[in-house]
């Protein structure tokens, strides 16, 4: 089956929706779920870097310097917004030579027992980074961040009582943002190579 080919005046024909299927609806079904596609995705918190550096703790004076212990931008250096989205991560298949490449779930190392816990690919809607440029050419003083947060028994994010904020459970570094394009160039999903973090 060619994800990635259209057939010219075939849209709107039975047929074709499934010779021909829309690869956002198919990643949106494979995140969220469907009838037949049970879902992937998880509650993942995206800290996204604006390229200023922080108020409170950055110093031009010392070089540049950051206080890991700020309480205005916990150690980060710049300032930053957070959102919740869904998105689906896989273990292992983001090598340390090509992160965001290889997708197919195979580690090169994997036939000698050796797969990299520190390392994984994530999928995640077209919508999430309509600056996508930042990434890819790139043009981001920093890497975004990611928190995988706590779920419960049947997969929903836990809160923290006292604070009413998810409980985050591990964070990763994004290394790369690719474009994966479908019909007339349109950016289908986007696949991410992860690297582990130490929580903060």
């Amino acid at each position: 089956m060619d994800f990635y080919g259209g057939a010219p005046g075939a849209y709107g024909d039975e047929f074709a929706a499934v010779a021909y299927p829309n690869i956002r609806q198919q990643m949106h079904d494979i995140i969220f779920g469907s009838l037949d596609i049970p879902a992937q995705g998880q509650p993942i918190i995206l800290r996204e870097f604006h390229d200023v550096f922080c108020p409170a703790c950055w110093s031009p004076d010392q070089g540049g310097s950051k206080d890991l212990n700020c309480v205005y931008c916990g150690g980060e250096g710049y300032e930053f917004t957070e959102r919740m989205l869904t998105m689906a991560l896989f273990a292992g298949v983001a090598p340390v030579y090509k992160p965001a490449i290889l997708g197919t779930g195979q580690y090169p190392l994997s036939q000698y027992g050796d797969n990299d816990p520190n390392r994984y690919t994530g999928f995640t809607e077209w919508t999430t980074w309509l600056d996508y440029d930042r990434f890819t050419l790139p043009k981001n003083k920093t890497s975004d961040k990611l928190y995988q947060v706590k779920v419960d028994g049947v997969g929903r994010a836990v809160y923290n009582s006292t604070t009413g904020q998810p409980v985050r459970a591990a964070k990763w570094k994004i290394l790369s943002v690719t474009p994966i394009r479908g019909d007339n160039a349109q950016v289908s999903y986007f696949e991410l190579g992860l690297i582990k973090e130490s929580v903060s």
